[in-house]
């Protein structure tokens, strides 16, 4: 069971050798601490699980993939390579990381490799032209970091990598302390449609930064 855990997940629809019924396999990932916004958390890395359609039973297909705190996922377009975050704190000694997985046959996750994402807080991931780029964003310190993905999935060299610009607000009316007063606190990046701009959310300016993506 999952009590006590707090779960963020990706999921999506496997193709062939169905049996009886349909099913899809469900990765999850895991906090590896209590935290204000993950109550409980103990999780160890990232579940590899598999659903039914039919009964909406769950059941576990292989040991979980280790890794701290994985707190966000995504799938490429090839189905066969998953990456994950690594969401530490600015209390942690090392920094967070992004994870390459090779899903394997039986539903196990075979580590690919990792690349630091130089701050803390990475708490989210997007593709950029297809699956050529793998954008990450710092929420603790406020970054944007850009990876080229290598053919076989492989997180490649870092080709781009913003500090977002903060100013203090805690003389603003309604302020809120929590996250407005220490850092940027960049939560989400995503590419426009035609990959010509990048959008970056930033929970402590409480605006949308927009970078242009040179190809």
């Amino acid at each position: 069971g999952s009590k006590g855990s707090f779960f963020f997940f990706f999921f999506f629809f496997v193709q062939g050798f169905l049996m009886s019924e349909s099913f899809f396999d469900l990765f999850v990932g895991t906090y590896s601490l209590s935290l204000p916004w993950a109550p409980g958390g103990h999780g160890v890395g990232v579940h590899p699980l598999r659903v039914s359609c039919d009964t909406a039973e769950t059941e576990t297909r292989q040991a979980p993939a280790p890794l701290y705190c994985a707190s966000y996922q995504i799938i490429d377009a090839t189905r066969r390579v998953l990456y994950s975050t690594s969401e530490t704190l600015t209390t942690d000694p090392e920094f967070g990381i992004v994870s390459a997985y090779r899903i394997q046959a039986d539903g196990s996750l075979e580590l690919l490799n990792t690349k630091s994402t130089h701050g803390h807080g990475c708490c989210y991931l997007s593709f950029g032209l297809g699956n050529q780029y793998l954008f990450s964003a710092n929420y603790c310190t406020g970054q944007i970091i850009v990876f080229r993905l290598e053919a076989d999935g492989r997180i490649g060299d870092e080709t781009d990598f913003h500090s977002l610009p903060f100013v203090n607000r805690s003389q603003d009316a309604n302020v809120n302390t929590d996250r407005q007063c220490d850092w940027s606190h960049a939560h989400c990046v995503l590419l426009d449609p035609a990959n010509r701009f990048a959008f970056v959310a930033d929970l402590a300016m409480d605006m949308v930064y927009v970078f242009a993506f040179d190809q």
